[in-house]
């Protein structure tokens, strides 16, 4: 039989290499993707941490069959606010809305999502008129059924909340402007949609409507995780950052620190005293901090706040004594139980997680610190409490030998003391 050789020309690679770009799934990644996937050399590490287990957002894990539950209950939300607002908006205005952001909603993901616009349509306006009604029930703009399953069981109420902060699970929080300005009661509504979603995630980031800026029409958000993201970065950024080379392989744990007389009390350090806002650390600490900092790996641009947070208190915390002292001073407020659990938090967050010295937020603060541990009286005092001082028996007999040798030269220092006060 022969052969046909077939001769390829540049024209023919050319051609090829065009047809693959303008097919191209997602021509606007890098630009204005912000819902990963988590990496999974992340993921392995704690995979429930990253995985919702009541409730599916966004086209990530729709199709988990466990979460397939809470899909009527998205269609009775839908439907009583369909029955309040039809007189202001129609179910067909909400669509046309939604499609008019379709293709700015499917950028928003780091991977093509294989729906039809009629799946991506229905799911963006269940699953985001589902979070609005939450906000609204939990703000009491809207009255909760008594049987509600979410509202019912403070539990799954817990669950929810803690679902809707995966960094898997979001939607574009332009789609939830869009249908709760769509839907807004005038008479009833009266908080924007951003103040009602950091109340309803109150648990998570107390007092957070008074920690975000109260112009909220600056807010540029990409998701929900996102806001409370900018929340908390706004929190911590009142302290000055410097790309000090100092780092945190200088920082002391909390037992050194104390040793060298320096008081552990947002987190800054003056003189000896550290000041450390308030921590409680429950069953969603874990998983919340874990998608913090997984958000922090991928977004473009700003500051590892989080992750500089987490390795602070990793290096900070050693031992279940450095939990017992902050928890003593209600630095750490422990509702997992054991403090061996707090300390596997803390040493577990970061692992597999980098960030350039450039990067980590508290250089100036672990500066601060290792000049004032390094200080010779500090110093002092540290071997003192540490060799003389760690026990009652060791203070008594340290205090009788001062006396002992007090007695012994007394005679010689008060005549010292009269030969200067002569010559003075």
């Amino acid at each position: 039989m022969e052969e046909t050789n077939v001769v390829i020309t540049s024209q023919d690679i050319h051609d090829s290499i065009r047809q693959k770009l303008s097919q191209r799934s997602n021509p606007s990644l890098g630009s204005t993707t912000s819902i990963h996937r988590v990496h999974k050399r992340i993921r392995k590490l704690n995979e429930d941490a990253y995985t919702p287990d009541t409730v599916s957002i966004g086209p990530y894990h729709r199709s988990t069959q466990s979460l397939l539950a809470m899909e009527d209950h998205k269609l009775q939300y839908l439907q009583a606010l369909l029955d309040r607002t039809r007189e202001r908006t129609s179910l067909e205005e909400y669509v046309e809305a939604l499609m008019e952001l379709e293709v700015e909603a499917r950028g928003c993901y780091s991977e093509p999502i294989n729906l039809t616009t009629k799946e991506f349509i229905e799911m963006m306006l269940f699953d985001g008129f589902f979070i609005i009604e939450l906000f609204r029930k939990n703000s009491n703009f809207v009255p909760v059924d008594d049987y509600d399953p979410i509202f019912y069981s403070s539990s799954r109420r817990a669950r929810i909340v803690r679902d809707l902060v995966l960094l898997e699970n979001q939607i574009p929080i332009s789609v939830l402007q869009r249908l709760f300005d769509l839907s807004k009661d005038p008479n009833h509504d009266s908080l924007p949609l951003i103040k009602m979603a950091l109340f309803f995630f109150h648990d998570l980031i107390p007092q957070a409507m008074h920690k975000c800026p109260q112009n909220t029409k600056s807010i540029r958000d990409n998701h929900l995780l996102d806001l409370l993201s900018y929340t908390l970065d706004s929190s911590l950024s009142t302290i000055k950052m410097q790309g000090l080379s100092t780092g945190l392989e200088s920082l002391q744990s909390v037992t050194e620190l104390r040793r060298s007389s320096v008081n552990l009390i947002d987190i800054k350090f003056n003189e000896g005293v550290f000041e450390i806002p308030q921590l409680c650390v429950n069953d969603y600490t874990d998983s919340f901090f874990r998608n913090l900092i997984a958000h922090e790996q991928y977004r473009i641009g700003g500051t590892h706040y989080i992750t500089s947070y987490a390795m602070l208190m990793d290096y900070l915390i050693n031992s279940t004594d450095d939990v017992a002292y902050l928890r003593d001073r209600g630095i750490i407020i422990n509702q997992i139980g054991d403090d061996i659990k707090v300390l596997s938090l803390f040493s577990n967050l970061c692992s597999e997680i980098s960030i350039n010295a450039t990067d980590f937020y508290y250089s100036d603060l672990c500066e601060k610190v290792h000049e004032y541990y390094n200080r010779r009286s500090n110093k002092w005092k540290a071997t003192l409490n540490r060799d003389y001082c760690n026990s009652p028996w060791k203070i008594i007999s340290v205090v009788v030998a001062i006396v002992l040798l007090f007695l012994t030269v007394s005679g010689t220092v008060f005549t010292a003391l009269r030969f200067f006060n002569v010559h003075a």
